[in-house]
């Protein structure tokens, strides 16, 4: 489970009514803490050890993207948290989504606030049945003399045009 590698697909089919993240099966995946749907809209929070890798992958054109992933981190190493969407509300084939990040350190604290951003704002809207990656993302080192353990990346990703948010959570790991 250290070092898996996952893969999303995000493939929106004629007879599917939401924005469902399909799998390599074919199949929809299911809803977690870190990946949500609202009807068409939806977003997935990643938290990748490898943002190098993760970029390439996703200038590459493909049905698919493959996002390094692991549930352990290392202090001192960069951790990235990327939000991927789709499905937003167009005006003028436009979207207008923020998000506003919040990491929790292991004793319970806010490590860190992080002031609402733009996630894809009045920019041309991915392809209907497409993915976007968010324009702005979080990278977090935890310092030698900070905690180890669990760190809860929590993410509201808002759609201004439809004023749905979406909450999305993910937890990790961080050791020596």
């Amino acid at each position: 489970m250290f070092n898996r590698l996952w893969m999303i697909i995000f493939i929106l089919t004629s007879f599917q009514s939401v924005a469902s993240f399909i799998g390599p099966d074919g199949k929809p995946y299911s809803e977690t803490e870190y990946r949500k749907t609202d009807g068409h809209f939806g977003a997935e929070l990643v938290i990748t050890h490898k943002e190098e890798e993760a970029l390439k992958n996703w200038s590459i054109e493909s049905k698919g993207v493959y996002f390094p992933t692991t549930d352990t981190f290392y202090k001192g190493k960069i951790i990235t948290a990327l939000v991927v969407f789709k499905g937003c509300q167009k005006i003028d084939n436009k979207c207008q989504l923020s998000q506003k990040h919040r990491i929790i350190q292991p004793d319970g604290k806010v490590y860190a606030d992080i002031p609402e951003s733009e996630l894809w704002f009045n920019r041309q809207s991915p392809l209907d049945g497409s993915i976007g990656l968010g324009v702005d993302y979080v990278r977090l080192i935890v310092e030698p003399h900070e905690q180890l353990g669990n760190y809860t990346f929590e993410v509201s990703v808002k759609d201004y045009q439809s004023n749905k948010i979406l909450k999305l959570s993910k937890t990790i790991m961080v050791v020596e």
